[in-house]
């Protein structure tokens, strides 16, 4: 059926906001909604839809939005909306009940991860892996990790270097997230998570093995396991050590290209911003834990120490334009929290302390009480396709550890800020969905709120979907919840996390959940015109939507081939951040 009213597809949790969004047939008017049990089609609520109207230029429609936070009761419910006419249409069913998405989705998100491990004949290989550019005596054995895409079976700690300001965190990030996961669920409510807690932390420590396997001789870790341009040749042939092309010749996606000659070994390992902080931190986590494994608890902790200790003092070699900035500093600081939380030295403590100090010295004022976060030493604002979240996220970590209340009071005061910018940029024009906004810079230094990544930054032609980038904002909203003081912001940052929830189950235009397997509407993956060669696996999270292809105030979600899409990675193929960020998202409720 068409659909007019649309929900996140698995439900809400009983204590969540809950947003649901009506979009007009016609010219009708809206009068009334009512949420109605499914069992005994009585209602159990009614309100009065909001008129939110048309948005931006996407074209899908003229929108009210329908609130019903007071329905808490655990139950299977539907909505339904009548207009002046007297006309009543219906939802599809959703559930409401307390824990539901944690307890509904983390278990297969969390399965995805071990479906995706590198085994079989790619371990194979990986055990015995040559250097791409044979720039090194031998081979290594850097088996382990996890494919990183639908149609990428190599394993990055991070890519896109030759950006600058936008490396994504992937593998390495995703090894420390399990632990930090564990940590969260550790102090939820709810009594039932002890299987999935021992899932987490074997996810973990078979990630921070992998970064154990990546140690270059430097004392930095290398970056990626990748394969050669023919995707369909023998295993054993294509698998390689991979180097990353700092200032390529040419791109395609997030590939690049250029002259070999031009390839050193620093383009082998990772910088902070590339991986290595978040290798770093994952190597500490691991320490603190006693877990089966080749490697003992002082293995990884003299890793993470060699390695902090050689990119502290190295880390502008490893860069593409020799200098430290924003993404550099938050994925450092992290680094540091989990070192000093392991070993407990004061001197990591400072460390961290003058790392932060660093971060929020990027803090430029747009008013008395809100902000952003500058990404190097000008007013250039930070924005992030995929995350956007993560140095408020990693901000508040620090005041975890921070002694200083004046320290940690000056931190959780820029984040409060920054996240008061968010909203305002997310609230400032009709946006029923609540979808999360960005103030970013163009290609041609001008400056502007808008709802998605644009096409012409230092990452063109890689544009996708970024629900890796609401899930980390999610995050930072929810962390923030537990240490503002201010009960007006922390109302307003439990609708804007549970808003960008929704839209990834389902409450989008386009009626799509983006969770394979489960809600209505997964996207296929197609490339070279048809071939389904990779295929999505049941629990990832794909790309998402996006602005138009012309039109960077439009919007699309291309399930099928046209002209213009030869194949749809931008929007189907699942990538591990966005599910790495959505288990973060849900965790931190700790609930």
């Amino acid at each position: 059926m068409k659909v007019s009213i649309f929900t996140n597809h698995i439900g809400y949790d009983s204590y969540d906001t809950k947003n649901a969004v009506y979009c007009r047939r016609g010219e009708e008017t809206p009068v009334r909604f009512q949420v109605i049990c499914d069992k005994t089609d009585l209602p159990v609520f009614e309100g009065v839809p909001v008129e939110a109207g048309e948005v931006d230029n996407w074209q899908t429609g003229y929108y009210y939005t329908l609130r019903f936070d007071k329905v808490t009761a655990p139950g299977q419910y539907y909505i339904t909306v009548t207009d002046d006419r007297g006309e009543t249409v219906r939802s599809y069913p959703f559930k409401i009940a307390k824990n539901l998405l944690e307890v509904s989705t983390l278990s297969a998100v969390g399965y995805s991860f071990k479906a995706q491990r590198a085994t079989g004949e790619y371990e194979a290989a990986d055990k015995n892996l040559r250097d791409q550019f044979g720039m090194m005596e031998g081979r290594i054995d850097a088996h382990g990790g996890w494919y990183d895409a639908t149609g990428d079976y190599g394993v990055h700690l991070s890519h896109l270097p030759h950006t600058t300001y936008f490396n994504p965190q992937q593998a390495s990030f995703s090894a420390y997230a399990f632990f930090k996961m564990y940590d969260l669920i550790d102090e939820a409510e709810y009594p039932y998570y002890t299987m999935f807690k021992r899932r987490l932390l074997e996810e973990g420590m078979y990630g921070a093995d992998f970064m154990m396997r990546m140690r270059a001789p430097s004392g930095g870790i290398y970056v990626t396991k990748s394969r050669t341009m023919d995707a369909y040749g023998p295993v054993d042939e294509m698998r390689v050590l991979g180097a990353y092309q700092r200032n390529p010749k040419g791109r395609k996606g997030g590939s690049t290209w250029g002259d070999p000659d031009e390839i050193s070994l620093y383009d082998y390992e990772t910088s902070f911003r590339a991986g290595g902080g978040y290798a770093i931190a994952a190597l500490a986590y691991a320490a603190r834990f006693t877990y089966p494994s080749e490697f003992s608890k002082a293995d990884y902790l003299k890793t993470a120490i060699t390695a902090y200790r050689h990119l502290e003092k190295n880390n502008e070699l490893y860069t593409n334009d020799g200098k430290w900035n924003l993404v550099d500093e938050y994925c450092a600081l992290d680094a540091l929290i989990e070192i000093y939380k392991t070993t407990k030295e004061y001197d990591y403590l400072r460390r961290a302390r003058t790392m932060a100090s660093r971060i929020l010295a990027h803090y430029v004022p747009v008013s008395d009480n809100m902000g952003y976060l500058s990404v190097n030493d000008t007013d250039r604002p930070f924005f992030h396709a995929a995350d956007a979240g993560m140095p408020v996220v990693n901000l508040l970590n620090y005041t975890l550890i921070e002694r200083d209340k004046e320290a940690r009071q000056k931190a959780i005061d820029i984040c409060e800020k920054v996240m008061r910018f968010q909203l305002h940029v997310t609230d400032k024009v009709a946006n029923p969905f609540g979808y999360a906004r960005q103030y970013v810079q163009h290609g041609d230094g001008s400056r502007c709120d808008q709802f998605f990544y644009p096409h012409d930054v230092e990452t063109a032609p890689w544009w996708q979907g970024e629900n890796a980038r609401l899930g980390s904002l999610a995050t930072a909203a929810r962390a923030l919840c537990w240490q503002t003081a201010d009960e007006e912001l922390k109302g307003k940052l439990r609708k804007f996390a549970d808003d960008q929830i929704n839209w990834i189950l389902g409450c989008n235009p386009f009626d799509a959940c983006m969770l394979e397997g489960e809600g209505r509407n997964n996207i296929d993956y197609f490339f070279e015109g048809e071939r389904r060669d990779f295929i999505q696996c049941p629990g990832g999270i794909v790309n998402g939507i996006t602005s138009g292809i012309h039109d960077e105030h439009g919007i699309a979600f291309h399930a099928d081939r046209s002209e213009d899409v030869p194949d749809n990675w931008r929007w189907a193929e699942q990538w591990i951040p966005h599910a790495t960020w959505y288990m973060y998202a849900l965790c931190m409720k700790k609930i």
